[in-house]
């Protein structure tokens, strides 16, 4: 019976010891801040053990093997790093768990608007936001001053009558591999982050905060007309825009080939790498507003941590997931990733500061950068936008036509799905 007794307590005792593992879906870089983040938790957590999956590169194979995961009700993984437009597609499956609770209006406030309405669906929180990006307009400060301008453009005609201005002298003085204006418009995901910025900063919407399509509309026309007038009209913007993505955008605007580039902010590092032929000559800003608008605007981008609706161990991957957002992982990733922020407070840090000088004027652009449509069918309103807004902004299609026939395609697929 003694020996029955000590046997027992041994047990317990390893029992009471024990590690609960969890499991996060993010990418494992051994130098990366997901992998020092997960390595920190682990040292001050000796309860908790967090583990990789290992994930696809693909942001589209991510998806997919969380889709089919999740779909099969798989408890693994418990935390998932997700792309900033899965949260009501997610949410409206079932998939992630429902996190209204930890955000209080106090908590709110700390962060950015766009990446808490980013997170919401239909009143509810599904995610911690954990990083940040936003639209932003590249340009050279030293050509704007050499044709004394002395601030970048705020208005769609400001961008057209600069760059054609300095186009012209630059031109003339022999510099003929210059071109005013680089962005994305191939017929990708890219498209449709470029053209809402026009939209938005124009009064315009796709489907507006109520879940209405309501794309219908002049001032949308207006909008997507003009980004095909800035290469076909205005003459601003190369054609072979119409199959660029971020990095050929990027490449051509390091080179010193162009005046203003639309790009997110990962770019900046590089346009001011030691060996960049523009070091020091870049300057960044809101995008400029339409003629209907009041302010310019940024397409929001980033990643929020979910937490599985299926989870064997809710309470370690709560925690776990609040780690990964709060302000100390976030500078974290200031500093080995130079990740934007979605707490306000980083953005004047002093710590944050000393290893990225330039937050606060990102934050002016990140502040006001909005999300994508929020609806649980994204994927499929995304691809009916890529393709009617590549097909007006290549000329392929009347901007009015395509507007007309997308609209009408989006609410198709909105009562194929009972969403209207």
């Amino acid at each position: 019976m003694k020996k029955f007794l000590v046997v027992l307590l041994a047990i317990l005792v390893v029992v009471a010891f024990a590690k609960v593992k969890i499991t996060y879906f993010a990418d494992n870089d051994p130098n990366g801040a997901e992998a020092l983040l997960v390595r920190i938790f682990n040292a001050v957590h000796p309860d908790i053990q967090v583990e990789f999956i290992q994930v696809p590169w693909s942001t589209t194979d991510k998806h997919q093997m969380l889709v089919t995961r999740l779909g099969a009700k798989d408890p693994d993984p418990d935390v998932y790093l997700g792309d900033v437009i899965w949260p009501p597609e997610f949410a409206a499956a079932g998939w992630a768990l429902k996190l209204d609770d930890y955000f209080p209006k106090s908590e709110r406030e700390k962060y950015l608007p766009g990446v808490i309405d980013a997170v919401t669906y239909k009143g509810h929180i599904y995610a911690f936001p954990a990083f940040t990006d936003g639209g932003l307009l590249f340009y050279r400060k030293d050509l704007l001053e050499k044709y004394g301008y002395d601030h970048p453009p705020r208005t769609w005609d400001e961008l057209v009558e600069m760059a054609q201005t300095i186009l012209k002298g630059e031109r003339a003085a022999g510099n003929k591999d210059l071109v005013g204006f680089v962005f994305q418009a191939a017929q990708y995901e890219g498209l449709v982050c470029d053209v809402l910025e026009y939209v938005w900063a124009n009064g315009g919407e796709i489907i507006d905060g109520n879940g209405n399509i309501v794309s219908d509309d002049p001032k949308v026309v207006e909008a997507v007309k003009f980004v095909h007038d800035l290469i076909f009209k205005y003459k601003i913007a190369p054609e072979s825009v119409l199959s660029f993505m971020e990095e050929d955008a990027r490449q051509v605007f390091q080179q010193g080939k162009a005046i203003f580039m639309r790009n997110w902010p990962y770019a900046w590092s590089h346009a001011n790498s030691p060996t960049s032929p523009v070091k020091g000559k870049v300057g960044i800003a809101p995008m400029p507003r339409g003629p209907h608008g009041s302010s310019g605007a940024a397409t929001l981008g980033g990643w929020n941590i979910f937490v599985n609706a299926y989870s064997d161990h809710k309470k370690e991957a709560i925690e776990f997931a609040k780690w990964l957002t709060s302000e100390e992982a976030q500078l974290i990733r200031i500093i080995v990733r130079n990740n934007m922020p979605t707490r306000k407070d980083l953005y004047t840090n002093k710590v944050a500061l000393s290893f990225n000088p330039d937050l606060e004027d990102f934050y002016k652009i990140m502040i006001n950068a909005k999300p994508r449509p929020r609806t649980p069918i994204y994927p499929e309103v995304s691809d009916i936008m890529q393709r009617y807004f590549h097909a007006a902004v290549s000329g392929k299609m009347d901007p009015q036509k395509a507007i007309k026939e997308m609209t009408k395609e989006l609410n198709e697929l909105y009562e194929e799905y009972g969403l209207k």
